[in-house]
């Protein structure tokens, strides 16, 4: 699988469009898989593709971690469905539809498919499962549960983790109970170096993240060469914002930076 980041920030990260955002910004998270797998479609996903010399009409199928402002934007959505070939089918968790609340123009436009967590299906020549992120969309009474997804492809098997703090109980028992072995994983990093920060419950830190990528190694789940991805980095909440100097802090951990 060839993963292409079209955004690594956290929610504190510009929502303008791709041209208006400044150079050297980390924009909200998105991701291509192999060009025709958006993850996540953030405001400036769409124009940054393009720019990147991508063909957006590629694109076959979208999955969506939660609804939040950063992971969703409905305009760069319909960039999308007026730029693909076929109607796309777009994944997302049941209790997400009533936020989303599509129209009935756009659900003529869109194939939506509600999944449930622990859903495992075919679709673009991968098998996927949906699993609960440790995180919260609304208050405690929302119905949409945010996922993690993992992808598999050719053999390979992608973890992607963002948003989300610690692996939920029903994650890790997943993983062990089906022997899942990761070639690569993307793991959140919003809180980066301030380890007390609020979001400690819904985020990982530098310290979170040594902890389960030793967990993930030392219960086998790890190929030998497995890559580790540190992805959605909340930039203030680092002591250094160039990505280079950012790659150095993850380097530690045996992490590269999306």
């Amino acid at each position: 699988m060839k993963l292409l980041f079209l955004g690594t920030g956290a929610a504190g990260c510009e929502k303008k469009r791709e041209m208006e955002v400044e150079k050297g910004k980390r924009r909200c998270a998105s991701m291509l898989i192999d060009e025709t797998v958006l993850v996540d479609i953030s405001r400036q996903s769409f124009d940054y593709a393009v720019k990147l010399g991508c063909d957006p009409s590629s694109v076959t199928d979208i999955f969506l971690s939660h609804a939040h402002g950063d992971h969703f934007c409905r305009d760069t959505l319909m960039q999308y469905v007026a730029a693909a070939k076929t109607k796309l089918r777009f994944w997302c968790h049941k209790g997400a539809l009533e936020h989303l609340n599509f129209t009935d123009e756009e659900k003529e436009l869109i194939d939506v498919r509600p999944v449930e967590i622990c859903d495992t299906w075919e679709t673009a020549g991968m098998t996927v499962t949906a699993l609960p992120a440790n995180h919260l969309v609304g208050d405690f009474t929302t119905a949409e549960k945010p996922l993690h997804y993992i992808f598999e492809k050719d053999g390979k098997k992608l973890y992607y983790g963002c948003d989300g703090g610690w692996y939920t109980a029903i994650e890790w028992e997943y993983f062990r109970k089906y022997k899942v072995v990761f070639d690569a994983v993307i793991m959140d990093a919003t809180v980066g170096e301030d380890a007390g920060n609020f979001r400690i419950a819904t985020h990982n830190n530098l310290a979170m993240l040594e902890l389960l990528t030793l967990a993930l190694r030392q219960n086998g789940m790890l190929t030998e060469n497995a890559t580790l991805i540190a992805n959605h980095l909340g930039d203030s909440l680092y002591s250094t914002r160039d990505h280079k100097e950012q790659a150095v802090i993850f380097a530690k951990l045996g992490m590269v930076v999306a």
